[in-house]
């Protein structure tokens, strides 16, 4: 099946700027400079996965509803099962007895941690993989999402007011708890005002709400292609992304408050537009970095193995710590993919068939 060139080069675009905000920056050559800026909001690249993953996956479900009229909620947990746990499992053993018997760690992994891992509660307890809150949190919005399509589809309520209404409370709520603990703390605490899942919904069912316009407004999407004022909110939405990387959220702890607001919006609005370019020299240029973001789930398990392994090896940083980082990070990540994610695809596809793959508008193989 043909995938979707557009999405996997914004899979690769968040990868990219999260590896960069876990990079190692030591020199102060221009490539250290440009790094150094992107690492200050590469973290915003968890929201771009978010509002994706949201869209994506809400859009199977979508999809099966207006095929059949239903949903088969157990298949479809079954299925993100089969795309998630096995990559997932193979990676926390393997960096949890790597950890133990490696003498350069200088920070042990626990049972705890593993156990916090093993049952998707890393994002509220302890961890010993400190990117695997995100996984945590997706996660819980599948089972989430599972269970308000089903009481949706019970009282018939799979309609527009309801999509945005259900928003409206979930960015209220994270910008509420967010600002309480702004009111409250004064010091900065990545997993105290980041990492909950309660915190963090919002931007996830930004992404169901795009994929509901696209399945069911379609000339909502199509008159927001093409209004008249469409670069404006381009660029207004590059600007405001774009405090990100200005902002330092160590410094600036207002940033926990409104830019988890406002960037699943202006992601998300960006991910429409680019969706919707078809012109063959752009997807000629992206087609090499959508290559890569095909992997970007097994590349953003393993990368911070390869992070830890380069700046032992290039102490001082610089173009080969970059280049060992980066090229070891995709290569393993699109190895582990073909040798273990898709294979088990496979055989999920083969057991648990997708029942939303008629005429879908995106189709995306490993959803």
């Amino acid at each position: 099946m043909k995938r979707n060139v557009q999405l996997d080069f914004l899979r690769f675009v968040g990868v990219f700027l999260v590896m960069v905000n876990h990079i190692y920056v030591k020199g102060d050559s221009i490539l250290d400079n440009v790094f150094k800026v992107i690492r200050v909001g590469g973290w915003s690249g968890v929201d771009l996965f978010f509002v994706l993953s949201g869209y994506l996956v809400s859009g199977l479900i979508i999809k099966e509803h207006k095929l059949y009229g239903s949903f088969n909620a157990s298949r479809f947990l079954i299925r993100r099962g089969f795309k998630i746990y096995p990559t997932y499992y193979i990676f926390i053993l393997f960096s949890f007895f790597l950890g133990i018997y490696s003498k350069s760690v200088t920070h042990k992994p626990t049972l705890a941690g593993l156990f916090h891992e093993s049952v998707f509660v890393a994002n509220y307890f302890s961890l010993n993989n400190s990117h695997l809150w995100s996984i945590s949190v997706e996660e819980h919005f599948y089972f989430a999402l599972a269970l308000v399509f089903l009481l949706l589809l019970k009282y018939k309520k799979v309609q527009l007011k309801s999509f945005v209404l259900i928003y409206i409370f979930l960015l209220v709520i994270g910008i509420g708890f967010r600002l309480y603990n702004y009111f409250t703390y004064s010091d900065y605490d990545f997993p105290r005002d980041y990492t909950k899942s309660h915190f963090r919904f919002d931007a996830l069912f930004f992404g169901v709400l795009i994929a509901y316009l696209v399945n069911f407004k379609e000339e909502f999407i199509t008159y927001i292609l093409n209004h008249k004022y469409k670069i404006f909110f381009v660029i207004l939405s590059v600007i405001l992304l774009s405090t990100n990387f200005i902002f330092d959220r160590e410094h600036y702890h207002i940033v926990s408050v409104f830019n988890l607001a406002f960037n699943p919006i202006c992601y998300g609005y960006l991910m429409v537009v680019i969706i919707h370019i078809d012109k063959g020299a752009f997807l000629k240029v992206i087609s090499p970095l959508a290559y890569i973001g095909t992997y970007s789930y097994s590349i953003y398990l393993f990368h911070r193995l390869f992070d830890n392994i380069a700046i032992h090896a290039f102490k001082n940083g610089g173009i080969f710590y970059y280049l060992f980082y980066f090229s070891s990070a995709f290569i393993v990540g699109i190895i582990i993919s073909k040798s273990i994610e898709y294979p088990i695809i496979s055989i999920r596809e083969k057991y648990f068939p997708s029942r939303s793959k008629k005429n879908q508008p995106v189709f995306e193989k490993g959803y």
